[in-house]
């Protein structure tokens, strides 16, 4: 009697065992009845099992550990264009494999789903039929996307590259290119559009802001669109200078003024004459001098310590300061005339915070400083550069660029990554989003992934592209959004 061949068995059909090998990507074979019957060399080396492992068992059986249990099957494969696929034109999650959908359904079946060690996997199950268009057997591809990780940051950089060339023809045509203020946001197009009405004249200005904003570049900018700008440019941290070497430093003293005044010395108004001087943390200036410098201003005059000779002076008057010296007038550490004297003309600068959309382009400038300074080819991730943005930078722009220094002096790649960017931030991540101090471990990590994944969705709108901004699945985002009641975005 003749033995039965299995249509699985059968040669014709399985040519394509040999050919399997060669493949550099893991392939394996079932039947109908969800049995694997063949699994390549890359499939056993991708998954550490043999062979004689694998075949024989029920393919959900033998990727129940491998995988999250979940599959996003495409919805419409013919429509679409090699390129044009993702997370969007998925399916909702199922727990059924794609070998084995494409047995239910007789046709091709594409799935994305996730390993537990988040490496993200395409999987594609072609079926074969007889001649009665019965399916005989399922052969699968898997694709690990994450393998590709290397050439998808390859391409990230060069549009990383292309996107600051972009905005640097955009900041050419908007006629600032001989500007050092970085950014495009409103609050500084409007605050290089004053600098320019604000140089054409002589009159005092008073920049207020928090520390590390940019006081001091603001007051250059001034100084280097005014008329002023080929005279001396001289600055004064009032905060840095003792007290009682305060009135020296600025005005300078005669021989013989105080006991060390061995010789006549030219104080730093002088030296500014015809030119600016910058008066930085102006709140920290002492009351008892504050009436001599209104004289400055007032009567463009001043006398050396122990001296008797009024000295004319022509210089321009930048103030600075982080402080509310208006509430210092009103109890009385600060003159009120004095204030009115120096804030002619007053300049805010708004925080880094209230200006994000101007962080990309200020990280992508100091990214190309320092990597010019080390000697570096760094470049940033997009999941990066949306970390960088939603931090709250209390040290402002200053913050930044040391933030940025650290990132391209530490590691070996030249990507800089997610976990790069907090671990170069340090304490202050948590600090930023007000984590409690006696929280578990665990508490935290939820707590962080709350606030990433609200941010994310309150500025993308769609689960898609919240999880494409914060580099996962957007399987991954509803499911999280769900479980940690975020709502309402």
């Amino acid at each position: 009697m003749a033995q039965t061949i299995q249509p699985w068995e059968d040669t014709r059909y399985f040519t394509i065992y040999s050919m399997a090998d060669l493949v550099n990507q893991p392939i394996h074979i079932i039947t109908p009845d969800g049995i694997v019957r063949f699994v390549n060399k890359a499939w056993c080396i991708m998954y550490r099992k043999s062979l004689e492992e694998a075949v024989g068992r029920h393919i959900h059986d033998l990727m129940e550990k491998e995988h999250l249990n979940f599959y996003l099957s495409l919805k419409d494969e013919s429509s679409m264009e090699p390129g044009e696929i993702s997370y969007e034109h998925f399916t909702e999650p199922k727990k059924t494999s794609a070998a084995v959908q494409a047995v239910q359904e007789g046709k091709q079946v594409t799935c994305m789903t996730q390993t537990p060690d988040f490496r993200q996997m395409m999987v594609t199950a072609t079926p074969f039929f007889d001649e009665s268009r019965n399916v005989i057997f399922v052969v699968t591809l898997v694709q690990d996307l994450t393998a590709l990780g290397r050439w998808r940051d390859a391409i990230e950089r060069e549009m990383q590259k292309n996107s600051v060339l972009q905005q640097e023809l955009q900041y050419l045509r908007s006629n600032q290119a001989n500007s050092n203020l970085i950014g495009n946001s409103k609050a500084i197009v409007s605050l290089r559009r004053l600098i320019t009405v604000v140089a054409s004249s002589d009159a005092s200005v008073l920049i207020s802001g928090e520390s590390g904003v940019g006081k001091e570049m603001v007051a250059k900018e001034i100084y280097s669109e005014s008329q002023r700008k080929d005279k001396p440019f001289i600055t004064v941290n009032c905060a840095a200078i003792p007290e009682n070497l305060l009135e020296s430093e600025l005005f300078g003293h005669e021989k013989g003024a105080f006991t060390g005044a061995i010789s006549t010395k030219i104080g730093l108004f002088e030296m500014a004459n015809g030119g600016t001087i910058m008066l930085d943390e102006i709140g920290e200036f002492p009351l008892h001098l504050q009436p001599k410098l209104l004289r400055v201003l007032q009567e463009r005059e001043f006398r050396r310590v122990g001296g008797t000779k009024k000295i004319p002076i022509d210089v321009r008057v930048i103030a600075a300061t982080n402080r509310d010296l208006m509430a210092m007038t009103k109890n009385g550490s600060f003159r009120m005339d004095l204030y009115y004297r120096l804030n002619v003309f007053p300049i805010q600068i708004p925080a880094l915070r209230q200006r994000k959309e101007d962080i990309p382009l200020l990280a992508s400038a100091f990214l190309n400083q320092f990597n010019k300074k080390y000697q570096k080819s760094k470049f940033f991730t997009t999941q990066a550069v949306f970390t960088l943005e939603q931090y709250s930078w209390p040290g402002n722009v200053r913050e930044l660029e040391n933030a940025v220094e650290r990132l391209v002096v530490i590691g070996e790649k030249d990507a800089i990554t997610v976990d790069q960017v907090c671990a170069a931030m340090g304490n202050d991540t948590a600090e930023s989003v007000n984590l409690p101090g006696n929280v578990s471990l665990k508490e935290s990590v939820a707590i962080l992934e709350r606030r990433l994944i609200s941010e994310a969705l309150s500025t993308y709108k769609t689960t898609y592209k919240a999880a494409e901004a914060l580099g996962t699945t957007q399987s991954t985002i509803v499911r999280k959004a769900k479980a940690l009641g975020i709502t309402g975005w």
